[in-house]
């Protein structure tokens, strides 16, 4: 875990350096993505790379060529058969402190391997805390930013209050999680926010989607509102660390019952199996 991809060089961690002109420091201009690997296998590879091209493509920057091989250069370096790929790009270093950019920097390639919790099937079973706040991040979170001072707040402010995660609320409707994408099921039917500039549109989001209209449980993408939380039966939250994490309390009040529903119990299964046999 300790070897990585910087610029061109596999090196240990310690060895690597950047600029203190690099844009990335200084503005946070760049983009990420994070790219799970199990049992060796890297998961939706291409679909990553493509979300990473169109974020590159959205802040005005042009696609890197070759990451898949340096990716999976890197998964062969690796003694751990199950672990994350975090890749950073930013637009690189310029000489002078400068808002505006020069169309003549090199970007900074950076690749490495984390490890990040992976939530027991005890712990799915028991179910999360979770906590609503007002969503005060830019307007372009479809965009996956290295920029996430807000993230990082409202991610703390659910882990200061015993929460796994902040779900966000803007102009009244649902956008999404501090860290992940959220799906609610009422009647029978699972409901997760359309995609627009407010959200990231998540890799595992997607295939979950897939998966449910594969196995005839039906999921509408649509406006969200905050009174619909309230009145959820079920909760749950997804990322490419964790595909599905229950909400049975949020701020203190019970989701339904307080406990991981039926459909979500049927989604974690269904997608803990296609990982299993991917």
């Amino acid at each position: 875990m300790d070897e990585i991809y910087l610029n061109g060089s596999f090196l240990a961690r310690s060895e690597a350096q950047i600029s203190i002109m690099d844009r990335g420091f200084l503005f946070g201009d760049g983009v990420y993505e994070l790219i799970p690997v199990f049992n060796k296998k890297v998961f939706l590879l291409e679909q990553h790379l493509q979300r990473l091209k169109n974020s590159l493509n959205l802040i005005q920057m042009d696609e890197v060529k070759g990451l898949d091989k340096i990716i999976n250069t890197l998964v062969n370096k690796n003694t751990k058969n199950t672990f994350f790929i975090y890749l950073h790009i930013t637009r690189g270093p310029q000489q002078y402190r400068n808002h505006i950019y020069s169309d003549e920097t090199e970007p900074t390639v950076l690749l490495m391997c984390e490890d990040y919790p992976q939530f027991s099937d005890d712990l799915i079973k028991k179910g999360f805390k979770g906590t609503v706040q007002d969503d005060f991040r830019w307007m372009k979170s479809n965009i996956k930013s290295i920029s996430l001072l807000g993230n990082v707040l409202l991610k703390n402010y659910a882990s200061t209050n015993g929460c796994y995660e902040t779900l966000l609320i803007r102009n009244k409707k649902l956008t999404e999680g501090s860290t992940s994408n959220v799906f609610l099921v009422k009647d029978g039917s699972i409901y997760t926010p359309k995609l627009s500039n407010e959200l990231l549109p998540g890799v595992t989001r997607d295939l979950l989607i897939r998966l449910l209209h594969k196995n005839n449980l039906k999921v509408l993408e649509s406006d969200i509102y905050e009174s619909d939380i309230a009145e959820a039966d079920e909760i749950w939250c997804s990322s490419s660390t964790n595909a599905v994490v229950p909400i049975v309390k949020l701020d203190g009040n019970m989701i339904k019952d307080g406990k991981v529903g039926p459909v979500t119990t049927e989604v974690y299964t269904i997608v803990q199996d296609f990982i299993m046999n991917f």
